[in-house]
């Protein structure tokens, strides 16, 4: 074999090896999430995070503009945040101004309806919010965990979109 046809060989067998590599850590079961779990999910969806000033939440910047609060639940020690088996992410919305609470109620309905990651409620308080909420029980793979909260990122875009379809 030609030097040529050796590196062809070898180049072809290193990216073969690669994406096996790869595809092992996206079908990686996990048990329970951490806080470098969420990390990583966040970080394979392009999104900006920092730590809640006031508590262990993250406050995250998704990479289409929508800003959240991510956090780890159900643990099993919450002070160090270990063998958590949930993960909630919350973004809150001002609902638009000339919106009615009918007009609310009914945008709430179509994108719970519509839209399957995720739920939209109004809360106590009159703010407009959705929801994830991801567990880990049985087991999830880190390909699954990403793709759960890129999909609800995704489906944040259209809520404004419920309000249009109001009027």
């Amino acid at each position: 074999m030609t030097n040529f046809g050796t590196a062809i060989l070898v180049a072809g067998a290193s990216l073969a090896l690669s994406g096996a590599s790869a595809m092992a850590q996206g079908s990686e079961t996990i048990g329970t999430f951490s806080r470098s779990d969420l990390e990583v999910a966040l970080g394979a969806n392009d999104t900006k995070w920092e730590a809640h000033p006031d508590n262990n939440s993250i406050n995250v910047i998704f990479s289409n503009g929508f800003h959240a609060n991510a956090a780890l639940m159900a643990c099993e020690d919450s002070d160090i945040l270990e063998n958590c088996y949930g993960t909630s992410i919350l973004a809150t919305f001002a609902p638009p101004e000339n919106a009615s609470p009918a007009d609310i109620a009914e945008a709430v309905s179509a994108y719970n309806y519509r839209q399957n990651f995720g739920r939209a409620y109004v809360d106590p308080e009159g703010t407009l919010s959705v929801r994830i909420y991801i567990i880990s029980d049985g087991g999830i793979t880190r390909e699954n965990y990403r793709r759960q909260i890129e999909l609800w990122s995704m489906s944040l875009e259209k809520l404004y979109g419920y309000f249009d379809s109001a009027e």
